[in-house]
């Protein structure tokens, strides 16, 4: 049997790396009150989704929730202490909550945050106020994967609209790496790691959207990562040749993954299944990350 060349080889282990993943279960819990509100985030966090079994729903006040990876709390009632409410939250494991008051009116937004975070002793980051439910495609999915970064390629691949927020936390983090590898004043010692850097990282966007590995996967994995390529390296070398090379090798690096990533998503995206659930949720959930304004 013929051995894969070694590039390959590590590409391919990469990939079982990432399938290995997206295949694990990773389960959402809804905590809220029952009602045609719960009704309409349930069906908000399952638009498109392959997987609604994954998403399971806890009453405010069960006994024996089921178990779940994440619990995500949403309520819109500003009037009720959030423990009395919810009495279910002391069963809760801290460190996988996840409280959003959806909706709360603006002078009474941060009174309620404070008052959930000193009653219920959690992390800041674990209280959040959205302004609306749109908002579940945004910051909400933005805290959600920077929480729970291990699951976000299982996350976003059974949950599509957590997938823009996890694939761009991807870009920029593998485009600061490119950055400082960029950075490197040696011609020619950038290229290997920043290669393996894109590639990765385009496997595990491929794998947030739900596409896996085929023959006909990897030639538009190879068009992706190919397109504008070589010109990138080139500037890439010829930069590091002049006294301020390691700033501008640093910059087209950065922009340059960056730039990959975006195409990666817009491919990925018309490329993913879809599948349309019985309810959907009436306001839309269009939020587009910007690039420019994530984390740079």
């Amino acid at each position: 049997m013929l051995a894969m060349p070694q590039p390959l080889q590590e590409v391919w282990n990469v990939w079982q790396e990432i399938q290995g993943a997206a295949n694990r279960p990773a389960t959402l819990a809804l905590v809220a009150e029952a009602g045609p509100e719960r009704e309409h985030w349930r069906d908000a966090l399952l638009i498109n989704s392959l997987y609604p079994e994954m998403l399971h729903i806890v009453e405010p006040d069960a006994e024996r929730p089921t178990p779940a990876d994440v619990y995500v709390l949403l309520t819109s009632d500003a009037s009720v202490p959030l423990a009395q409410a919810f009495p279910v939250i002391a069963k809760l494991p801290k460190e996988k909550i996840l409280i959003a008051l959806v909706a709360v009116p603006e002078h009474q937004a941060a009174a309620r945050q404070r008052e959930v975070l000193h009653a219920l002793e959690l992390g800041e980051d674990r209280v959040m106020v959205l302004e609306s439910l749109r908002d579940l495609a945004g910051p909400f999915a933005k805290r959600l994967i920077a929480m729970y970064g291990d699951l976000s390629i299982p996350l976003s691949r059974q949950f599509p609209i957590l997938r823009e927020e996890a694939a761009w936390e991807e870009i920029n983090a593998t485009s600061k790496q490119n950055a400082l590898i960029g950075a490197i004043p040696i011609p020619g010692a950038d290229l290997p790691l920043m290669t393996a850097n894109q590639l990765k990282m385009i496997l595990r966007i491929a794998a947030m959207y739900d596409l896996p590995l085929s023959v006909e996967r990897a030639r538009e994995l190879l068009a992706v990562v190919g397109g504008g390529f070589a010109l990138r390296a080139a500037a890439r070398q010829v930069a590091k040749l002049i006294p301020v090379g390691a700033v501008v090798g640093a910059g087209v690096g950065y922009s340059g993954t960056l730039a990959m990533g975006k195409g990666a998503i817009e491919y990925f995206k018309r490329m993913a299944p879809h599948e349309v659930p019985v309810r959907r949720a009436e306001a839309p959930l269009s939020a587009e990350p910007n690039p420019v304004e994530t984390e740079l």
